[in-house]
Formats: C-alpha cells, sequence, structure tokens
C-alpha cells in the first residue's frame, strides 16, 4: 500500500471522524458546565461536587477546538500532536468505565453513549494518527518560528512528571483523593488521572517538535480549557475544600496559564514580525 504524499495534508478519514466526534464533545461541555447538577440525568453518572463536572466540561470543548481545526485546516503538523494525548485519556475512560462497571447504570442512554464513545475511540484515534502522521513532511512551514530548547526541556520534564502522576493515580486513587482540592471518589479520582494522561503525553509528544506552527493549536485548546476551568471554580468556589480557593491547584493553573500566555505573545510576534508585508 502506497504512504500518503508527504504534503501535510490532513486525510478525508481524519477530517470526518474529527467532525462526528465535535458533537458529543460539544453535548458534555453544555451538560456538564452549564448544568452540572443534571449530570445523573443528562451525562453518563450523576458527577458529584459540580466542580468536578465543570472542570470535565471544560476540557471537552478544549477537545472539541482541536477537533474543529482538524476539521478545517490545512496542515496536518498543526493538529497531530493532539491525537496521541487524546488517545491516552479514552484508554484511560475505558479502563475507569471497566473498573467501576457497578457505579454506572447500563440502561441509561448516556451512559450507553458513553460507552459506544470509549469503546470506539481508543482504536480509532492512535488509527487516524498513524494513518495520517506519514503525511508530515517534518519540516517548517513558511514564517514559521523555533520554540527555545529551554521550554522544550521544561515542557518535557513537565509532561514526565503529570504521566507519572496519572499512573501513579490511577493504580491508588486514594493518593489523588488525599491531594486534590475538591473531593473525589475512586471514579472521579481515575477520571482525573485521565485528564492528566492526556496533559502528560501531549506535553511528551509536542515537546519534540522545535516548531511553533506544531505548538500553537495545542496551546489554544489547553489555554481555554483551564480558562474555563478558573471561570467555572469562582462559579463553584464552595465545592473546594473548606471553600479555599486559593490551593495550589487554581494557583499553579494560574501560573501556567501566564506562562504559555507569554510564550504565546512572544513567539506570534516574532512569526508576525518574520512574516513578509
Amino acid at each position: 500500500m502506497t504512504e500518503p504524499a508527504r504534503d501535510d495534508r490532513i486525510l478525508p478519514v481524519t477530517r470526518a471522524v474529527a467532525l462526528g466526534v465535535i458533537p458529543f464533545l460539544v453535548l458534555a461541555f453544555i451538560i456538564l458546565y452549564l448544568f452540572p447538577q443534571f449530570s445523573g440525568e443528562r451525562f453518563a453518572w450523576q458527577i458529584k461536587p459540580s466542580l468536578m463536572a465543570v472542570y470535565m466540561g471544560a476540557g471537552y470543548l478544549g477537545g472539541a477546538y482541536l477537533f474543529l481545526q482538524t476539521v478545517v485546516g490545512r496542515r496536518w503538523h498543526r493538529v497531530a500532536a493532539g491525537f496521541p494525548a487524546v488517545s491516552a485519556f479514552t484508554v484511560t475512560m475505558l479502563l475507569a468505565t471497566g473498573l467501576h462497571w457497578s457505579r454506572f447504570d447500563v440502561t441509561h442512554f448516556p451512559f450507553q453513549l458513553w460507552l459506544g464513545l470509549y469503546v470506539v475511540t481508543p482504536i480509532l484515534v492512535p488509527w487516524l494518527w498513524w494513518h495520517n502522521r506519514p503525511t508530515d513532511p517534518g519540516t517548517a512551514e513558511p514564517g514559521d518560528v523555533a520554540v527555545p530548547n529551554g521550554v522544550r526541556w521544561a515542557v518535557r520534564g513537565l509532561g514526565a512528571g503529570m504521566a507519572f502522576m496519572a499512573v501513579i493515580g490511577f493504580i491508588a486513587p486514594q493518593l489523588l483523593i488525599n491531594l486534590w482540592p475538591w473531593s473525589l471518589t475512586p471514579l472521579t479520582a481515575r477520571v482525573l488521572a485521565g485528564w492528566g494522561a492526556l496533559l502528560g503525553v501531549g506535553n511528551l509528544v509536542i515537546a519534540r517538535d522545535t516548531r511553533w506552527s506544531a505548538w500553537r493549536v495545542g496551546v489554544e485548546s489547553i489555554a481555554l480549557w483551564h480558562v474555563l476551568y478558573l471561570i467555572g471554580s469562582v462559579m463553584h468556589w464552595q465545592d473546594f475544600s473548606y471553600g479555599r480557593w486559593l490551593n495550589w491547584y487554581t494557583m499553579s493553573v494560574i501560573g501556567v496559564l501566564l506562562l504559555i500566555g507569554t510564550l504565546y505573545v512572544r513567539l506570534e510576534f516574532e512569526r508576525r514580525r518574520g512574516s513578509p508585508a
């Protein structure tokens, strides 16, 4: 079988699957972020506290942004790093579902949608990445700039740490339950570990690429997720342990947003300055 040409195109099957996934992610965002109190009726299971639902909903919208860029984008390498990250997340969700099967109502239609999605996507998303990856020529696009090596090493270290914590948190969810600033159950702790796996794997993958164009969509997606989390955390501040909005996690999110915002502005300025008028 002939491999696709290295023209950096997004293959039609990749676009089609991304288009099919977006409505599920947007629907999850609407339910979990805007109506977390109804998650038991409209989502796969009742998620408590509401802040946990809001966190997940914000993450789903960040994922929808990645897949939207896959549908409308012109270059595969701009979105490629998101696919291994999403693959790690989907595998973790399927494992968490199996480990906590008794927590779910198998006759509940939203759970059936959840199960169908996380049975299919752990196979489909990695396949799409593997199938589309040969189109990436590995070269910088016109007007691109390089991500500094120091930033790449820092992101690589952060990714390794997050991936390690995700694995440990999934194996021993009580550790996350004891650490986290809002209440968790073993199920939501493992779901949280899945989001950590997404970030960890995403950081490890993207840190290998020097092209800012390969980073930009991922940075925008993560920023969208965490800005929405901060907004939601203010709306549901009472869900924090002892009502402490200023806790280690919220402060770390603010710090990361400031850092990636600074990086984004700097590299976008360099890119635009170097582009022909």
